[in-house]
C-alpha cells in the first residue's frame, strides 16, 4: 500500500514539474538536455519522497528507519549533483567524475534493493523505474555535446 502511494505521489510531482517546465522555454532545449533534466529532478523527487515516507513506513526511530531516510537524502543529493553537472561547462572534469560515481553508487543501491526484496524487476514497477532512472543518469552524465543545441546529429 505504501509503495502505491509512493508511486502516485512521485508521478504527481513529476507531472507538476513538467507543467512548470512547459511554461518556460522547454521547446528550445535540446532533447537530451530535457531527458537529463527530467532524470535529475526524478532523482531529487524520489529522494525527498523517501525521506517524507520514512515516518509512515517506520513507526519508531530505529536504525532501519535512519538508514531508509539517509538513503533518501543520498538519492536527492545525487539528483542535485546531476543538475550541477548539467549546468557546468566542459572543463568541469571533477564534477563529471563525482556525478558519474554518485550515479553508479545509487544505481547499484537500486539494484541491491530490488534483489534484496526478492523482486523480479519485470514484476516490480518501483524497482524497474528506479533502475531505469539510475542507468539513464549514468548514460547521460558524460554526454555534454548533446546538450548544446537542438541538433542531435552529434550524438
Amino acid at each position: 500500500m505504501v509503495e502505491m502511494i509512493f508511486i502516485v505521489v512521485w508521478f504527481g510531482s513529476a507531472a507538476c514539474l513538467l507543467a512548470v517546465l512547459s511554461r518556460r522555454e522547454w521547446g528550445q532545449l535540446a532533447p537530451m538536455f530535457r531527458v537529463y533534466l527530467l532524470v535529475s529532478w526524478a532523482l531529487i523527487t524520489l529522494g525527498v519522497l523517501q525521506v517524507l515516507v520514512t515516518p509512515v513506513r517506520y513507526t519508531e526511530l530505529t536504525e532501519a528507519a535512519l538508514w531508509f531516510a539517509a538513503a533518501g537524502f543520498a538519492i536527492a543529493l545525487t539528483g542535485g549533483v546531476n543538475l550541477l553537472n548539467l549546468r557546468a561547462g566542459l572543463g568541469e572534469l571533477t564534477l563529471k567524475g563525482v556525478c558519474l560515481a554518485a550515479n553508479v553508487v545509487v544505481t547499484i543501491l537500486f539494484g541491491a534493493i530490488a534483489t534484496h526484496r526478492g523482486a523480479e524487476i519485470l514484476h516490480d514497477p518501483v524497482s524497474a523505474i528506479m533502475l531505469a532512472i539510475g542507468v539513464t543518469a549514468i548514460a547521460l552524465c558524460g554526454r555534454r555535446q548533446c546538450f548544446r543545441s537542438r541538433d542531435e546529429a552529434a550524438c
